[in-house]
């Protein structure tokens, strides 16, 4: 018997099988790896546009920030839209249509909330910032703005997404030297 030499229809058609799951395998990777990469662009972009924020802030003369619980500088929500040229990445187009929204609370630390330096305690101001962004159902926050209760952190998630990833400085009134 002569023997055929040859590939046969059955093992052509069972490699283009084997060959089609393994690059839709590939695709679903890229996929994946597209959304947490958009995810992780939006995020490094609102921390970056916190920290510019509080460091604005910062350089603000003493007398002229707010001590107050709530912020009063945004009196009618409480928080300033973020215009797609102060942080692009952040624009409702990317957004999912909603507006990213800035959050900026100063807090008096007077007392026992101060922080002791040399053994004095000193009233100091904090500069909390925070940024929400995302479409309307799946809102993402930096920090959660009324702070953390250990017992209610599984709920965060279900509200909106909190990285916990805190923003803020704090000010004091030094007199420096001319």
């Amino acid at each position: 018997m002569k023997a055929r030499r040859g590939v046969t229809l059955v093992e052509v058609m069972l490699a283009g099988f084997i060959v089609w799951w393994v690059v839709l395998a590939c695709l679903e990777g890229v996929i994946v790896s597209t959304g947490i990469a958009h995810e992780n662009s939006q995020l490094l972009a609102a921390e970056a546009f916190a920290w510019d924020t509080a460091w604005r802030w910062l350089n603000k003369p003493y007398e002229d920030l707010n001590n107050s619980t709530t912020l009063k500088v945004y009196p009618d929500a409480g928080y300033s839209v973020v215009s797609s040229n102060d942080c692009p990445m952040l624009c409702k187009e990317l957004n999912g249509g909603a507006d990213a929204k800035l959050y900026v609370r100063v807090l008096l630390l007077s007392g026992s909330k101060a922080p002791v330096r040399h053994g004095d305690s000193a009233a100091v101001k904090r500069i909390d910032v925070d940024v929400e962004w995302g479409p309307a159902g799946d809102r993402r926050h930096l920090w959660p703005r009324d702070g953390i209760d250990e017992n209610r952190l599984e709920g965060l998630s279900h509200a909106s997404k909190s990285y916990l990833i805190p923003i803020s400085v704090y000010k004091c009134q030094i007199d420096r030297g001319i």
